[in-house]
């Protein structure tokens, strides 16, 4: 069971506390309920390296500014900002209302996602591990990525499967358009990325492309980024085994496996905090993917960047060839 890592670790669950709870804390335990609004229903973690309490309990309606759930699971569909009406507003209307509905992911219906099931995916992310280790002979049934793929030749072959897109992918681009006709790959459509797409150039990019293109909208969201949502997505569909690169950790000042050099981060929420924040938010990344049945491969797993690396080796250690 996954209870310590990163600098982190336990600290209540199932209403009790753990050993490693003091009378030093109660201030920052008090501190944590407050922001909640209740006692802790999930377990709670403590990072050692701020003194910080943390969980999923910590949905966006408490802290906007430090969160991993849009809501808790039995108000996902129905919370007022992000959920099935913020949904139909901004995708449903445009590209079709017919949706799969889970506590988890809410996905516009579509035939052709139901051949990943039981398969295995490779992501490949933009983080440094992408550009700096070998995953081109992998064995895979398909390749998923995201936002700006089509600038990485290495992404472009025939088991191309599915891309997501964010608010920042210009959807008349040439290149991108050519990458998701020449590969045939499905493309999503992440409902809680912003800024979001004005109505009429989603109707025409999915004129387009037609049935390739559908929506989703995962309850978990975080700013780990577009790989962590897409594992989400992959086990809402009922992955076997997915494998992934590129998803490494805080990306300022590190290599784009995408842009190069000409990636900038300059989200106004990027601060000298930022890292600390990465850090919590993968310790509950993987607390939350853990319970699921799928197999996961950390092929980043080593590297410098690869926040990962201290969880994989212990639960799910890579066994290279």
């Amino acid at each position: 069971m996954f209870k310590e890592s990163l600098g982190c670790y336990e600290i209540y669950k199932n209403g009790n506390f753990t050993e490693a709870m003091d009378m030093r804390k109660l201030v920052d335990w008090q501190i944590y309920t407050n922001v909640v609004g209740c006692n802790p229903r999930k377990t709670v973690w403590y990072d050692g390296v701020q003194s910080v309490f943390f969980g999923s309990d910590q949905t966006f309606y408490c802290n906007p500014h430090e969160f991993s759930f849009f809501s808790n699971k039995e108000d996902f569909t129905s919370n007022p900002m992000w959920g099935l009406e913020h949904v139909k507003e901004k995708f449903g209307n445009q590209l079709g209302d017919e949706v799969n509905i889970s506590e988890e992911c809410i996905v516009q219906k579509n035939e052709e996602l139901e051949k990943f099931k039981d398969k295995t995916i490779l992501i490949v992310g933009a983080g440094p591990s992408a550009e700096d280790y070998e995953w081109e002979n992998e064995e895979y049934d398909y390749l998923w990525s995201c936002t700006k793929f089509y600038l990485n030749e290495k992404i472009l072959n025939d088991k191309l499967g599915l891309v997501s897109v964010g608010g920042n992918v210009d959807l008349e681009n040439e290149s991108f358009l050519s990458a998701l006709k020449s590969t045939g790959a499905l493309c999503g459509f992440e409902c809680g990325v912003s800024p979001f797409k004005e109505p009429q150039s989603m109707i025409d990019f999915k004129k387009q492309l037609e049935e390739k293109v559908f929506y989703f909208h995962t309850r978990y969201f975080s700013k780990l980024g577009s790989v962590a949502r897409l594992m989400c997505l992959a086990v809402s569909l009922g992955v076997k085994e997915i494998k992934f690169v590129g998803f490494d950790g805080n990306p300022v000042g590190q290599k784009h496996a995408f842009e190069g050099e000409d990636k900038v981060h300059d989200e106004v929420w990027r601060n000298e905090k930022i890292s600390n924040l990465y850090r919590r938010q993968m310790v509950l990344f993987w607390e939350y993917m853990m319970q699921f049945d799928a197999k996961f491969v950390n092929l980043g797993e080593g590297h410098p960047n690869n926040l990962t690396t201290e969880i994989s080796r212990i639960y799910f250690p890579l066994k290279r060839r």
